[in-house]
């Protein structure tokens, strides 16, 4: 089983789908990894250096490789795929959409609306998300010291945040990134600030 890999990123593709391509050049050796638009947008340019984090997927006719930028959405990924009824391609929309740290908040808090963001999920998948995954996801927050807890007023302005995006066009993977890079810098929690930290970071990931 790879756990990653560290190479050079040789070819970055948006596809119309959930599922992007990266070609990632280790030793001469091309690998061709399915990634998230996620991840593609969060790794290097072409040329550049990049560790990938990976998970392996054998089905009956296919061999898929999925790359990662990060452990804990190679985590997320595993532990989705637990889930009766959700493959990997349901997975990697899950985690690409929303994140690791973001979906396992609405998880643990039984967001099933949040959950349902990510294409192909519906209420009924998303229930069962919760049902099935809370007391796992509960232990891997605890392991990895991670905050379980959003806090109300996150929630209600964040979702203001993210109706605006979505109105300027931009998808929920993206906003969901952005997002993220938000709590990370801990701004203020005013719809303001955020819309304008956003389209900040959105801007300059379209530039890269």
């Amino acid at each position: 089983m790879l756990a990653y890999l560290r190479g050079t990123i040789a070819l970055k593709e948006m596809t119309t789908g959930q599922a992007d391509r990266l070609v990632l050049d280790v030793g001469g050796v091309g690998f061709d990894l399915t990634v998230s638009r996620r991840t593609l947008m969060l790794l290097g340019l072409p040329g550049d250096e990049a560790m990938v984090h990976t998970a392996l997927t054998i089905r009956e006719t296919e061999w898929n490789l999925f790359g990662f930028a990060t452990q804990d959405e190679r985590v997320i990924f595993g532990l989705l795929q637990s889930v009766s009824g959700i493959g990997p391609k349901l997975a990697l929309a899950l985690v690409g959409t929303l994140g690791p740290q973001q979906l396992a908040e609405a998880i643990l808090s039984g967001d099933q609306k949040m959950i349902s963001q990510a294409p192909g999920v519906g209420a009924k998948v998303a229930q069962r998300i919760i049902l099935e995954l809370k007391a796992k996801i509960e232990d891997w927050t605890r392991q990895r010291g991670l905050t379980a807890e959003t806090p109300a007023s996150w929630s209600t302005v964040s979702e203001e945040v993210r109706n605006i995006l979505e109105g300027l066009g931009y998808t929920g993977t993206e906003i969901s990134m952005a997002l993220k890079k938000a709590r990370e810098e801990k701004l203020d929690e005013d719809v303001e600030s955020l819309v304008r930290f956003s389209l900040k970071v959105l801007g300059a990931a379209s530039i890269s």
